[in-house]
């Protein structure tokens, strides 16, 4: 079974930069299918700390103004 990369947009809800991330699907399809997916990088502008946000996904923190982003 292959497994595919998608992107979701993100935009800092407190100065505006917009990225995304990136993840691979893991075995199952999509977690609405009870599959599991994989992080795998965020975009310029945003850059990834050690942690998990309470959905098990990680921290993502915004570049310009240091502003962890919504889970």
């Amino acid at each position: 079974m292959s497994t595919e990369k998608f992107s979701i947009p993100i935009k800092c809800p407190e100065c505006g930069q917009a990225g995304s991330l990136t993840w691979q699907e893991g075995s199952g399809g999509g977690r609405d299918r009870g599959g599991t997916r994989t992080f795998l990088f965020v975009s310029e502008g945003f850059h990834r700390e050690d942690g998990r946000m309470p959905s098990g996904d990680p921290v993502i923190v915004c570049n310009r103004c240091d502003e962890i982003q919504p889970d």
